[in-house]
């Protein structure tokens, strides 16, 4: 089933790629478009992907999670687009990991309000919890970005 999957890819990308240089103005025209919209589509999720890294490391945890989801359902509807079910089940894996983080996250928020509104300085657990946390986040940033490369080489 997977190699009738990446035979139906390249037979795609091949008339694709014959179009382009060897079809009609339309067909031209349209593969053109099409590889313009597969290549801003690339772009833009490296760069999000890439910014929410250098929040990440500024410590924007909570917006750096929710924009790790954004990349998550352009790469899930570009998987969907190639019927491309090892990387959506790989993106299912992320993504329970990632509600899983953003769970963590909000409760070491919440423990580090409360401490801050009893006045008390944060304990040693809590900036642990917050640095695993953190190894955490770059962990699962470092897993997309290899998906992602997995599915621009597909």
């Amino acid at each position: 089933m997977r190699q009738l999957i990446k035979l139906g890819l390249i037979l795609v990308v091949a008339i694709l790629v014959y179009n382009y240089f060897f079809g009609d103005a339309q067909e031209k025209a349209q593969s053109k478009e099409i590889f313009h919209k597969v290549g801003e589509l690339g772009k833009a999720s490296w760069s999000l992907l890439k910014s929410e890294k250098a929040k990440l490391d500024e410590g924007k945890y909570d917006t750096a999670i929710d924009k790790i989801g954004n990349v998550y359902d352009d790469l899930r509807s570009r998987a969907r687009s190639t019927n491309d079910t090892e990387s959506l089940q790989r993106l299912a894996e992320l993504e329970r990991e990632r509600l899983a983080l953003e769970q963590r996250m909000a409760e070491i928020e919440a423990e580090k309000d409360l401490q801050t509104s009893r006045n008390r300085p944060l304990g040693t657990t809590l900036v642990a919890d917050e640095k695993e946390l953190k190894i955490d986040l770059r962990r699962l940033l470092s897993d997309t970005e290899t998906l992602m490369r997995q599915m621009e080489k597909e």
